[in-house]
C-alpha cells in the first residue's frame, strides 16, 4: 500500500488514477464526518464531493506539515460549517442537527433511550454553536484525542479541552431546562 505522500506525488505528476486511490482511501471518513455535521445524506454526499474537488484543486498547496488526512478533514470541516451557516439563513427550523452517537454497539442504557429522548437531545444539540457541535462530533463520534482535535480545528490542545467541557456543560444546561431533564440519563454529562 502506497503512502499518502507517494500517491500525492503521482497526482501532482498528472496520474488521475492515483487520485481515485486517494478518494477511495478517505471518502468514507470524510462522508461520515460531514454527515454527522449536517444530518442529511444528500447534502453530505454533495459536500463530500465538493471537498474532494477542492482538495484536487488545492493539492499543490498541501505542504506536508501535517498528515494528509488532517488537511482533508480541515477542508471537510470548513465546507460543513459554511453549509450550516448558509442553511441557518435559509431554513433555520427545517432540520435538526445530528446528535453524535458511538458507531460501536450501544450499551443497554443507550439502547433504552426512547425516541422522545433522542429527539430532545437532537433539539438541544441543534442549539449548540458550530464550534461546540464540531468538537463534540470529533470527540464522541470519531473518538479523536484532544491533540488531533486541536490540529484539525487549528486551536491549542487546551482550547480543544475547554471547548469540549463547555460544550458538554451547555448541552447539560439545555437538557436540564427540558421538563423532566435528561441530564442524568446521558453518559459523561
Amino acid at each position: 500500500m502506497q503512502s499518502d505522500a507517494e500517491i500525492i506525488q503521482r497526482i501532482l505528476q498528472g496520474d488521475i488514477e492515483a487520485y481515485r486511490d486517494l478518494i477511495q482511501r478517505y471518502q468514507h471518513m470524510i462522508y461520515v464526518f460531514i454527515y454527522k455535521m449536517v444530518n442529511n445524506r444528500s447534502d453530505a454526499e454533495d459536500l463530500t464531493q465538493e471537498v474532494f474537488v477542492k482538495a484536487y484543486e488545492k493539492l499543490s498547496t498541501f505542504r506536508g506539515d501535517s498528515q494528509f488526512s488532517s488537511w482533508l478533514h480541515t477542508l471537510a470541516r470548513n465546507k460543513s460549517i459554511d453549509f450550516l451557516r448558509r442553511r441557518k439563513y435559509h431554513d433555520s427550523d427545517e432540520q435538526l442537527a445530528y446528535v453524535p452517537s458511538n458507531t460501536r454497539d450501544e450499551s443497554p442504557q443507550e439502547s433504552l433511550m426512547t425516541k422522545e429522548q433522542r429527539r430532545e437531545i437532537q433539539e438541544a444539540f441543534a442549539l449548540l454553536s458550530d464550534s461546540y457541535r464540531e468538537v463534540i462530533v470529533l470527540r464522541c463520534t470519531h473518538e479523536y484525542p484532544f491533540e488531533k482535535i486541536a490540529t484539525l480545528l487549528g486551536i491549542a490542545e487546551s482550547t480543544a479541552r475547554v471547548r469540549y467541557l463547555r460544550a458538554r456543560q451547555e448541552l447539560a444546561k439545555l437538557l436540564s431546562r427540558k421538563e423532566g431533564g435528561l441530564v442524568h440519563e446521558l453518559p459523561g454529562i
